[in-house]
């Protein structure tokens, strides 16, 4: 049996989840701290490439400079601090960032190189306002950034014990082919609370409950249930497939190849969860790798940005193959999010100050410790 709780816990206090001061404590203590994936280098393939990302309420602008790193910048001119840049991608002409406000103009490595029509001063010196950075890297071809002044731990480190999950899978050879945003009106811990358990599964997905006959038990591992055996030597416990299904999709088939170097468990079990906790989560299935990310919007609204990843070039995967790993995947997620948007609302409630966890939501008390941990907060639970 796995780290299920023994005894009953308290959950967070309600009022975390929709306090706007609490939401923006949580954004200065995790958020603006962590190592936060926001994308794909495959957005970035030549120089002068650029997205825009928000986390929290600060705009970062990504980009591949003329030496080929991945920068990162606020999306702020130092001059007075008008917006650089308002669309969500594109190309930086000739390698310059130019202020649609006063045309000062910077490189891709965030020097200032010009300040047009700007009148002489002998106090003046270029080098003293160039574009304000954020620390970024890259794992595995996903971009991370990190908005502290000194990251704890670079994104190596950080990445090291997580990464080891999906070491036999190509993800440095896969590229995304399909994204999908959803948003949810909930507060982000209430999804990530939702993703760290299956005890909802038999109400909520019927659907998957059959590719993943372990949830039908409101549990996500065998090694969860109290009269698990290993099937064989090794064998750790997670959730597998059906006996008669492979990967994710409606019917459990797939007409993609099977990733090439995955052991015997990894394709009997057809899947594995690898998570950065309360940001970002990968599913490493049999035949396709999908993504989650968390965008807080604000204390009850989220958005899910869900890319699927192939070793295909986006340009060559027909629509019938997209529809087909999309489906399950999207279904979960919109029975999922309409659960959390009553969980949001429920949480009002005046009586309720909080929840409880049962023994098989181990995951989120582990969710919370960490995050008492990192907001500096005492446990008060009995």
């Amino acid at each position: 049996m796995k780290k299920t709780l023994q005894k009953v816990r308290q959950s967070l206090p309600a009022s975390w989840y929709y306090d706007p001061d609490h939401y923006q404590f949580e954004l200065e203590k995790i958020w603006y701290r962590e190592w936060v994936c926001v994308g794909h280098v495959d957005a970035l393939q030549r120089s002068g490439d650029y997205f825009t990302t928000t986390i929290g309420d600060q705009s970062i602008i990504v980009t591949r400079a003329k030496n080929g790193a991945i920068c990162a910048w606020y999306n702020t001119c130092t001059h007075r601090g008008s917006r650089l840049c308002t669309s969500l991608s594109g190309r930086f002409s000739h390698g310059r960032i130019i202020c649609p406000y006063h045309t000062w103009t910077f490189s891709t490595d965030g020097e200032l190189l010009a300040t047009p029509n700007r009148i002489e001063t002998s106090d003046f010196n270029k080098d003293n306002f160039s574009l304000h950075g954020v620390h970024a890297d890259t794992w595995r071809g996903f971009v991370f950034v990190n908005l502290g002044d000194a990251p704890v731990e670079d994104l190596a480190d950080f990445m090291a014990d997580k990464g080891t999950y999906v070491d036999n899978w190509p993800l440095e050879d896969l590229h995304p082919v399909h994204r999908e945003v959803h948003t949810v009106a909930c507060n982000w811990k209430i999804y990530w609370e939702n993703y760290s358990e299956c005890y909802h599964c038999p109400r909520l997905h019927p659907e998957l409950c059959k590719i993943m006959p372990v949830y039908a038990k409101g549990v996500f591992d065998d090694g969860d249930l109290p009269d698990w055996e290993p099937r064989f030597d090794g064998d750790k416990g997670f959730g597998h497939v059906a006996e008669d299904a492979t990967t994710w999709t409606m019917d459990g088939k797939t007409e993609l190849p099977l990733f090439e170097g995955l052991t015997d468990q990894e394709r009997d079990d057809g899947l594995i969860f690898m998570d950065i906790i309360g940001t970002f989560y990968l599913v490493a299935h049999a035949d396709y790798v999908r993504t989650v990310r968390l965008v807080p919007k604000g204390p009850e609204s989220t958005d899910l940005v869900i890319d699927w990843l192939l070793p295909a070039n986006p340009g060559d995967v027909c629509a019938d193959t997209i529809e087909r790993i999309k489906a399950l995947p999207m279904l979960v997620i919109e029975q999922d999010g309409a659960a959390c948007e009553l969980n949001q609302q429920g949480i009002k409630s005046r009586p309720f100050d909080h929840g409880i966890l049962v023994p098989q939501e181990y995951a989120l008390w582990d969710f919370h410790e960490w995050l008492r941990d990192r907001l500096g907060k005492a446990d008060v639970s009995n």
